[in-house]
């Protein structure tokens, strides 16, 4: 082979080496087009509370599963029907759709609802809607306008501060509750089973819906205190029979006699714990009942799971815990 043979063969071998790498690369390339690239995974898990004025609205996800986020939603409204349920939905990118099962003054309805995620916060829309029974849908999710004035605002502790107009005490609620404030007339509501009248000042509502599909019923706390002097005279008397549970407990750094007994009767059960003490002169009772249905009455095909017992009572503790009273001084 000639001289200038070897050196033409050499620059082919290296023309094919050079082609090869190149081919390789490409390909290579090519193929990692189609690896799925890491992205980072959007949660809305949490507490958002939206307050319009006097109107308090509180969504909170509780699960993300298989792309559905779960959780219970109330509006709590001021002067209107108020409502609270389970809302089930998908997020897709900035956009959370989905379905609210709700109950409202007794009747049960489902409405589609849209949200669009707003840095930490989630944004209604709202638009036409058809309705079909008991179901209300959005008739184009393209030609919703979400309103900033519903904005709701993500929250660390989902907690709601209600405090009386003349300031006479306060005290901290989750805010899916409904806190309302109580009467200025005297009546027997301020105490459970009360036979003397006093003054009922506040009371939190805890619908059926903040469990949904257990035998939880319903929750009521109730602040409220009297100055009848029999009603003073009787504050630390137990009137509730011998199952009751009896023990000293501190409320808003006052002295307090707690007291736990519960009543049954047709499938329904109430338990009962009341906090009374001597506050200021006046007797004060800082009551709240569980109402709860026999679990043994659901047939096994419709779901029905015990309801938390533990978590309902931590959540009414929580609410008398944080009961501060301001008493005026003589």
């Amino acid at each position: 082979m000639t001289k200038s043979a070897k050196i033409l063969l050499s620059l082919i071998i290296i023309i094919i080496i050079i082609l090869t790498f190149v081919t390789v690369f490409y390909f290579s390339n090519k193929k990692g087009d189609n690896i799925p690239v890491s992205v980072q995974t959007v949660s809305v898990l949490g507490c958002y509370i939206a307050k319009l004025s006097q109107d308090v609205y509180t969504l909170q996800i509780q699960s993300e599963n298989d792309g559905a986020e779960i959780g219970i939603l109330a509006y709590n409204n001021y002067e209107k029907d108020s409502s609270s349920g389970v809302f089930i939905g998908k997020l897709s990118g900035d956009v959370l759709l989905g379905n609210y099962s709700f109950d409202s003054e007794g009747m049960h309805s489902n409405r589609q609802l849209i949200f669009k995620k707003v840095g930490d916060n989630l944004v209604e829309g709202f638009g036409d809607v058809k309705t079909a029974g008991d179901t209300e849908t959005l008739a184009d999710t393209s030609k919703v306008i979400y309103d900033p004035k519903v904005t709701f605002v993500k929250s660390n502790d989902c907690l709601e501060n209600f405090t009386a107009g003349n300031g006479s005490f306060s005290f901290n609620y989750n805010a899916f509750f409904r806190a309302m404030s109580g009467n200025s007339t005297l009546s027997k509501d301020w105490e459970l089973n009360s036979k003397q009248n006093g003054l009922l000042l506040a009371s939190v509502y805890v619908p059926q819906s903040y469990m949904p599909k257990t035998n939880f019923s319903e929750a009521t706390l109730t602040i409220g205190k009297s100055a009848d002097i029999s009603a003073i005279k009787n504050c630390l008397v137990d009137t509730n029979g011998p199952s009751v549970k009896k023990e000293v407990a501190m409320v808003s750094g006052y002295p307090f006699t707690k007291y736990v007994f519960g009543d049954a009767g047709a499938g329904n059960y109430y338990e009962t714990t009341s906090y009374r003490g001597i506050v200021g002169g006046d007797c004060y009772a800082v009551e709240y009942t569980v109402h709860s249905t026999n679990i043994g009455n659901y047939d096994p095909s419709q779901g029905i799971k015990q309801f938390d017992r533990d978590k309902i009572t931590g959540d009414m503790e929580s609410v008398i815990h944080s009961l501060r009273l301001i008493v005026a001084s003589n």
